[in-house]
This record gives C-alpha cells, structure tokens and sequence, in this order.
C-alpha cells in the first residue's frame, strides 16, 4: 500500500485531512459502522467516522457472522464477502495516510466525471444552497422569497459562524415547502423534508438544523422537535428554532410580496430586538404579529417592542 501510494503522488500528502470513501464497499462498512454507533439517521452521504474506527472496523469484520450482516437491509448480500478485505484495506489505508476523518460519499466516479465538466463558476456554487433554492422554487408560492426573507432576518444573527449562516439561508430557501400539508402536519413535513431529503453539502448536524428551523418556522413553536438532540446540542438547536420563529414572523408580515419587507425592519441591540414599523404602514400590525414577535424576543431571551416610524 506505501509502493502504491507512492506512486499515486499520495506519499507526501498532508497528515491529519479527512479522507473520503468511495465506492459501495466502503459505504457498506460505512452502514456497519452506523448500526454499531446506533447512528439515528439512516442517511449515508456525508457519515463522518474518526480515523481510529477504522481499525474498530477492521476487528468487527474479522469476526462478525454472515447472519448477523445480513440483517443490516443496507447491506447487500453480493457485498459481505468484500467487508473484511475492504475493512483491512482501509485501516491501512487510513494509517498509511494520516487520515483525521473518514467521510463517506453517496456519490462515484460518474459524478466525479462530470463535476470535471463544469465551469469555475458552477463548481464554485454551495450545492446544499443551490439545491435548496431549486426545491423552494418548486414546492413554494413565492419566487424569490426566501433569500429575502434571509436577507431580512439577518440583523439579528450577526454573530452567527459562516457554518450557521448557510444552513440559515437553506431554512430560508425552503420556508414556504410546507404550504401543501395539512396544518396539524407541517411542522412534521419540515422535518421530513431536512432530514430525508436528496441533499449534499450537508451533514448530519447541518440536517437536523435545517428540520429544527423548518420544525418552527411551520407552527413547532419554541420548542425543540423530537430526536433531533441526537445530532445536534440543544444550544445549536435553539439557535435554529429562533430562525425558524424569525422566518415564521417575516412570512406573515410579507404575505408572499417583497414590499413590506422592504419597508420594515428588523433591529437588535443592548436594549432587545425592534420591529419597526413605518407608520403609513400600520395596518400590517395585528394580534398575530405581536405574537409571533413575541415568541421570537422570548426564544432568544431579549426583550421585544412594535415601534413606529416615520410620518403616517
């Protein structure tokens, strides 16, 4: 394996990158390792192991029982002969290189091949992001809306890391996904949508994000959506309801037009977080607004007010 990494220009490779896996053997250890770990989303792109599992795995293979692997349903039967050999493989493979993570793809060399053909600009776009625009375009009411809707919220998460940020745009993009479920089921739907969806870019941690905004944003409320603690800390997930609740807010102000949006504003500061309202425009203001208003200033624990501006 050294000779043929050599030779492969791999030899001096850079110490502690992730590598990642490719192939349908190496996704089946990768679906092993998830019913090992108990992993609680049976999503395989972007699955993410540490380097020393590959040796677990290794050991695993050596002697786990062609009975038990083929209840893994993942798992294909034409692949059990190939799990030991590709498991040995890999943990040498994995020491060889200094691996600091193993990520495993969905996709293969046809993709491959093709992401080759694409212009700098093309491979330059977010693919979760480009993805998520095309779904919302699809499914929703309102072209456009949602990277309004993005830039209209943003004010109040200056501080958010670029890592947030762009799982908050997705949660934008797709605000309005859910407008064909049956009310009592759209929080659900949200759910369903993030973390089952054909998305790349993203991991398990970005997915239940994405369904904990989504979760909000469709009537969750302020709090946290079932399971979703399992990939992600209750600290991020709040953080994510609150984008939920701010896309909430801005779609009923907005009604689907870019004028409202455009008119009020939305500001944080020492003393809490401000709706200002022009005051020609006052008719927007309602019980349902101060509500979701509210629900947003107590999900991120900060005073609220309705202010007006301007001349009527």
């Amino acid at each position: 394996i050294a000779q043929a990494l050599k030779q492969a220009g791999w030899a001096g490779v850079e110490r502690g990158l992730p590598l990642y896996l490719v192939g349908g053997s190496w996704r089946a250890l990768a679906h092993l390792d998830m019913q090992h770990v108990q992993f609680p989303l049976p999503v395989i792109h972007q699955y993410e192991m540490a380097a020393d599992r590959a040796a677990t795995l290794a050991r695993v293979t050596a002697t786990i029982g062609k009975a038990r692997v083929k209840k893994i349903p993942a798992i294909s039967g034409s692949r059990i002969a190939a799990l030991a050999p590709a498991a040995a493989l890999l943990r040498l493979l994995v020491r060889q290189l200094g691996s600091g993570a193993m990520i495993v793809s969905a996709h293969g060399l046809r993709e491959g091949l093709l992401y080759e053909r694409l212009s700098a600009e093309e491979r330059a776009l977010d693919p979760l992001l480009v993805a998520a625009e095309a779904e919302g375009e699809a499914q929703g009411r309102f072209p456009g809306h949602g990277a309004l809707i993005d830039r209209w919220i943003a004010p109040l998460f200056t501080e958010d890391a670029p890592d947030f940020s762009r799982i908050r745009q997705a949660a934008c993009l797709l605000g309005d996904v859910g407008w064909r479920a049956n009310p009592d089921f759209r929080a659900e739907r949200g759910v369903e949508i993030a973390l089952h969806g054909n998305w790349v870019g993203i991991n398990g941690w970005g997915r239940a994000m994405l369904a904990q905004a989504l979760y909000s944003n469709f009537g969750g409320g302020g709090g946290l959506a079932p399971g979703l603690e399992a990939l992600a800390s209750s600290e991020d997930l709040a953080r994510a309801c609150q984008w939920g609740l701010a896309i909430r807010l801005a779609q009923r102000l907005s009604g689907g037009v870019a004028g409202p949006l455009e008119t009020v504003r939305l500001q944080r500061d020492d003393a809490g977080i401000a709706l200002l309202l022009p005051r020609r425009h006052a008719s927007l203001a309602g019980e349902t607004v101060n509500r979701r208003l509210k629900q947003l200033g107590t999900a991120m624990g900060l005073e609220w007010q309705l202010k007006a501006t301007g001349s009527a």
